[in-house]
């Protein structure tokens, strides 16, 4: 390489690991979390279980059955436009319920062992705590 293509091929190498696209970054949002929502129709039980992976992260959520509910299949729900950004997480939950459909609108954050969010709905605000779950 002559002196001057030199730094330039530095640079464009450089400016090739920029452009890549981000991999998911510790957080202390990673792990599971056993969450109760408070609503005027009682609480409502969860296990969010977030993940880093190669391309962001990701979220599964279990709902728990309510003691002495008639055992059923859990409701269908589709979890989309996940950000998570340090401590700081939001995204979008669909859900079939037995009413019809509806859209949950979470943001929350974590600090240390401890989960506070909040779910937005057609209902108004829905506010939700959790604690990291035991790793097993």
């Amino acid at each position: 390489m002559t002196r001057f293509t030199k730094p330039l091929f530095v640079f464009a190498a450089a400016s090739l690991c920029v452009s890549a696209p981000a991999m998911a970054e510790d957080s202390p949002v990673v792990g599971s979390w056993d969450t109760v929502a408070r609503t005027d129709f009682g609480n409502f039980q969860a296990v969010m279980a977030f993940a880093a992976t190669a391309e962001g992260y990701t979220v599964e959520i279990t709902d728990v059955p309510p003691e002495g509910a008639p055992a059923g299949p859990p409701m269908e729900s589709t979890v989309s436009d996940l950000v998570v950004d340090g401590g700081s997480f939001s995204f979008k939950r669909q859900l079939t319920t037995p009413q019809g459909p509806m859209e949950l609108t979470y943001t929350g954050s974590v600090e240390g062992d401890a989960l506070t969010a909040e779910a937005n709905s057609a209902f108004g605000a829905i506010p939700v705590t959790g604690t990291r779950a035991a790793a097993e």
